[in-house]
């Protein structure tokens, strides 16, 4: 059969032979690729842009490295966005990578901005804080290896942004459309590079993977994450800013190694005890994420993995603990260590329990699969930040509106519980002994975005008058749970590891009452008061004193109290004035100026000095005619030597920090400078930061590090100390270095405190009642009544003198020296202000400073760290008047 087709014009047949050739086209060319696609294409792996796979054996990106590829990966994808969040204590960067929907970091600031408002339920109605909560993007931080020789974190951080910097599955594009991530690969800038550069010098020598013989940090090493209150590094004031101030995360994940010999990784939710003030929804989330972290992780068949054990979130020093206060989840992860970045071999048998949550290591219900041991890697920590990272960013992504919404209701619920009362403020009184440090409480307190406000007229607050430039905080604010925390007596929850057993030690601090540790006066006002005209605190300064004097003195009277005075007293010697203390009470213009107040003789380049310290410092100056006391007692400026031992000593950073900060010159000292010898020739005094008598003494062992940091001080060492202090210097001994000095100079002092058992004394990191000698010199400038932080510390027994020789014709097992003063002693009852004690019959009366002459120089033994970390500015005189008083 013949079939006729229509006819068709040559220009229509031509335009059908086009668009058949297109369909053809269409189905055989690939598809052009989407514009996150082309996007993913050009961004390099991070084995491509470092040269070699995350956690390779062996291998680390440096932090050079690690900030060009986050800023290569920026400048190549729309989803990621680079942020500085402030300068290192060495000035260098703190990056961090903002990772979402590229249709989100479009809208950046629009989504700050809605955080910020659901940050402060007092602008917010709930309805509009619901509705903008719909809509509204979870911001979730995780922050890496704040402690830098944890790098497994820092290491995982490149492949987690290159898996969401180029990632198309459904998953990953859910969690960018729901989340705003801010990931900070280096916590510890500083710190990593003195990791890697440590590392990569010891690889194929024994001592790879070895410790290193200083800090991974200039100052404070692994205590850069106990300084999350107060801040005193800039690591953590940037933190803080960028957090409280600027984005308000709602959830917060830190990453950080653990030992290597029992779980692969710890995961929340933590072990108790947490601390009451925070909301309960914070703990009800945290074990939420984490068991979304857990899930993941037995999903990707990571074994070992331990949850409700090891680590307590009771105290706020932590950097992902203080912003809990701020209504900021709060999540830990924890991966067992290698040797930095070389494999380790843990056998089964070696594999141990005996720690909170996990009595014995084997299958429990917070620990389902125990890993059976075997060769471990850095590239397993990865592994296992890995997927604990993505669960937390699945389950974020999922929770998104709870979240949110969780966020905004517990920063409504601080408000409203601070508007009922109980306590309903903070007072801080105008008049303190140590305007100083109250600067520096406030100082903290504003870094934390806590509002204080200063009243402008009287006031009543529970029934007591005040005077206008009183400092009022009220507790109807968003993080009431912060500041509370920070201000009032912990009572810890004991706990015990068994039941009648021995007390079980806290992860960290039992107590940290900061009026208490600092000296403060802060007054807690329990029932509401009407608030009287008020000026909100944008800055804590010193209010200004003058000096009350003639135009011609003959000498100048300076009041020296508290921490300001040490200052005064160092810039007065700087300035080459000739000063000295008062040594009993002298009243002048009708003011009293007591024992420690500076005598400096009027002169022209005096005068504008004392001016400058009294506006400074807030000190009270005055200009006297007559001649100075006979009995005022020369200072000088002391010739400082800190001793840095090869062991890493966090103790002995914190103590460099705050001399300089408060402008004492010195030097540091190592093991071998001391065994050299000719220590008086050079030196007035000798700082030993604290650490046990053994460690001390012998240091590194042989074989763990290079030869040059081995040995410790050693037996020459601590003749020539001995040598240095009978030629007329002065020993320091900060809190358990005196078991040294009472061991090496055969001190007539007995710690009884270290000797009994915790069945009959326990303290662990508390504060306790300390009453002073207010004539001796050490004392100066000081409240008679204080406080001292007590962990492991000490209290004597002074013990009768011993003859020369033992009746036998041999040595004497004690030589006792010239004289013992008692310059602090704990309370007589009553001692605990803050924390956990139990038995303090123990030591209570028992001397806590002394002062042992030997020779014609003296050992100050501090028997409680009396500049702990940089908070306990109550007792930070006691070092600096060690230091006054020894030239």
């Amino acid at each position: 059969m013949r079939v006729v087709l229509p006819r068709v014009s040559v220009q229509r047949a031509h335009v059908l032979l086009l668009c058949v050739t297109a369909l053809l086209l269409c189905i055989t060319m690939p598809a052009r690729p989407s514009a996150a696609q082309q996007g993913a294409a050009q961004v390099p792996t991070p084995e491509s842009h470092f040269g070699f796979r995350m956690g390779a054996d062996g291998r680390l990106a440096s932090a050079e490295e690690i900030e060009k590829y986050f800023e290569l990966v920026a400048a190549r994808s729309d989803r990621v966005k680079i942020v500085d969040i402030g300068p290192t204590t060495e000035g260098r960067r703190t990056i961090a990578a903002i990772v979402s929907a590229p249709e989100n970091i479009r809208n950046l600031e629009q989504i700050r901005a809605d955080n910020q408002r659901l940050a402060d339920p007092r602008a917010l109605s709930p309805d509009d804080a619901y509705r903008v909560a719909a809509t509204h993007k979870a911001v979730l931080a995780i922050g890496c290896s704040i402690h830098a020789s944890e790098v497994g974190a820092t290491q995982a951080a490149n492949e987690l942004l290159y898996s969401l910097a180029t990632s198309t599955d459904r998953a990953t594009t859910g969690v960018l459309q729901n989340v705003v991530l801010i990931l900070i690969p280096m916590l510890n800038p500083d710190g990593h590079r003195l990791v890697v550069d440590w590392y990569n010098k010891g690889k194929g020598t024994p001592f790879e993977g070895g410790p290193m013989p200083w800090l991974d940090h200039k100052y404070l090493g692994h205590d850069i994450n106990r300084d999350a209150f107060m801040m005193n590094m800039p690591e953590n004031r940037n933190l803080a800013r960028f957090f409280y101030t600027e984005w308000h995360p709602q959830v917060f994940l830190t990453m950080h190694q653990m030992d290597s010999d029992g779980p692969r990784f710890f995961a929340p939710p933590n072990q108790d005890p947490v601390d009451p003030n925070y909301d309960p929804l914070i703990w009800r989330e945290s074990a939420f994420l984490g068991g979304a972290m857990t899930l993941e992780l037995q999903r990707d068949h990571r074994t070992g993995v331990l949850s409700n054990g090891l680590y307590d979130y009771y105290w706020p020093g932590y950097e992902d603990s203080a912003p809990l206060g701020h209504n900021t989840v709060c999540l830990l992860t924890e991966g067992a260590s290698v040797k930095v970045a070389t494999p380790i071999e843990v056998a089964g048998r070696d594999l141990r329990g005996g720690q909170k949550g996990l009595l014995e290591y084997k299958t429990q219900i917070n620990f389902p699969e125990p890993w059976p041991g075997g060769s471990w890697r850095l590239r397993d920590i990865v592994d296992y930040d890995l997927s604990a990272a993505h669960g937390l960013l699945y389950a974020v992504a999922a929770y998104r509106e709870q979240i949110v919404q969780g966020f905004y209701d517990m920063g409504r619920r601080a408000v409203e519980d601070g508007r009922r009362g109980g306590p309903f403020a903070f007072i801080i009184p105008s008049d303190q002994h140590d305007p100083y440090a109250a600067a520096k409480l406030e100082e903290l307190l504003l870094q934390g975005s806590i509002e204080i406000h200063r009243a402008l007229e009287p006031f009543r607050a529970d029934g007591n008058p005040y005077p206008a430039g009183t400092d009022i905080i009220l507790l109807a604010q968003p993080y009431r749970a912060y500041v509370k925390t920070l201000l009032e007596r912990q009572d810890y929850p004991a706990r015990r590891e068994t039941p009648g057993g021995p007390p079980e030690r806290p992860y960290d601090a039992a107590g940290w009452t900061l009026p208490a540790q600092m000296g403060i006066d802060v007054r807690t006002i329990e029932r509401t008061f009407e608030p009287p005209a008020m000026s909100r605190l944008t800055t804590a300064a010193i209010a200004p004193a003058r000096v009350w004097s003639d135009r011609a003195p003959s000498y100048y009277l300076v009041d020296a109290r508290g921490n300001g005075g040490a200052i005064a007293a160092n810039r007065l010697l700087a300035a080459g004035l000739r000063t000295s203390w008062l040594t009993s009470d002298l009243e002048a213009d009708g003011y009293k100026y007591a024992p420690g107040s500076l005598v400096v003789p009027y002169s022209k380049t005096a005068q504008p000095v004392v001016e400058k310290i009294a506006a400074e410092l807030g000190l009270r100056a005055g200009g006297v005619k007559g001649k100075p006391p006979a009995s005022a007692r020369a200072i000088g400026r002391a010739r400082v030597a800190l001793y840095r031992p090869w062991v890493e000593n966090s103790d002995e950073g914190w103590t460099r920090w705050l001399l300089e900060r408060y402008e004492f010159p010195f030097k540091n000292i190592s093991d071998s400078d001391v065994r050299a010898g000719n220590l008086r020739a050079k030196y007035d005094a000798i700082i030993l930061p604290s650490s046990s008598a053994e460690l001390l003494t012998s240091g590194h062992q042989a074989g763990v590090v290079p030869a040059e940091y081995t040995g410790g001080l050693g037996t020459e060492g601590v003749e020539q100390l001995k040598s240095f202090v009978e030629a007329g210097g002065t020993l320091i001994c900060l809190d358990q270095s005196g078991s040294f000095a009472i061991a090496g100079f055969s001190l007539p002092l007995r710690d009884i405190a270290k000797e009994a058992g915790s069945d009959k004394f326990f303290c662990p990191g508390s504060i306790l009642r300390v009453e002073l000698d207010p004539s001796h010199p050490l004392s100066y400038g000081m409240s008679a009544h204080t406080a001292g932080f007590f962990a492991s510390s000490s209290a004597y027994e002074i013990l009768a003198p011993r003859s020369s020789s033992d009746g036998h014709g041999g040595d004497s097992v004690r030589r006792a020296p010239d004289t013992v003063q008692t310059v602090a002693r704990y309370a007589d009852k009553d001692l605990l202000l803050s924390g956990w004690l139990e038995g303090e019959q123990l030591i209570a009366s028992r001397p806590a400073v002394v002062q042992v002459g030997v020779g014609t120089g003296r050992v100050v033994l501090l028997g409680f760290p009396a500049q702990h970390r940089a908070q306990s500015h109550a007792t930070f005189r006691l070092l600096f008047n060690a230091i006054l008083t020894s030239q």
